[in-house]
This record gives C-alpha cells, sequence and structure tokens, in this order.
C-alpha cells in the first residue's frame, strides 16, 4: 500500500485499538512540495472511531497502536487516501498529515 508511519514523539499510557473513538490534533500538508507543502487542512480537536472506516484508510492503519501524547507523521499515498481526487494537492498527490492523539476511549 506504501503507507508509511514516522513516531516523532511516543505518547503515554493505554493503546488505542480498533474500535476506540478517537480525538485527535492534525495538520495536512502536500503536493509537490511534500510535507513542507501547501497547507490543505488542520484540525485542533477532530474525533473518529479506529479501524470503522471514518476516515481514509491511512489514518485507519498509521493512527492504530498510538498512545495519548504520541505524534506520528503519515505519509499518504493515494491508494490509502482520496486515490486520484484533487484535495487541494494535486491528483494523486502524496499526502502529509501531522496528528497528535489527544484522548481516547
Amino acid at each position: 500500500m506504501g503507507l508509511k508511519v514516522c513516531d516523532v514523539a511516543v505518547g503515554n499510557g493505554e493503546i488505542a485499538r480498533r474500535g476506540s473513538l478517537l480525538t485527535v490534533q492534525y495538520k495536512l500538508t502536500g503536493g509537490c512540495f511534500g510535507p513542507q507543502g501547501k497547507l490543505i487542512d488542520s484540525s485542533k480537536k477532530f474525533n473518529f472511531r479506529l479501524g470503522k472506516g471514518e476516515v481514509v484508510r491511512g489514518w485507519d492503519l498509521g493512527c492504530a497502536g498510538m498512545a495519548v501524547g504520541g505524534r506520528r507523521r503519515l505519509i499518504v499515498p493515494p491508494k490509502a487516501g482520496y486515490g486520484g481526487e484533487d484535495i487541494g494537492a494535486g491528483p494523486g498527490a502524496l499526502l502529509y498529515f501531522d496528528i497528535t492523539l489527544l484522548s481516547f476511549r
């Protein structure tokens, strides 16, 4: 699939598992300039259920195993993201998500 996951900071405590309701902070960049590319989207507080298909597949796979306070960079290829759809980075571009796990239950 080509998803790349890099722990920037490892969190503490229990690990988020499939079905957990995660609250994250994220920043999305992408396009021809890579991680320093155009800011496409961001949120200080976003909720989703891990592994339930509520977000792109790259998030469901890349956020599994995170602990609260953990920060990850996900490099999401089109197959694990939005396919050939242009969401602001160009059609079929790599997407760079910087995600911090704030809490989960």
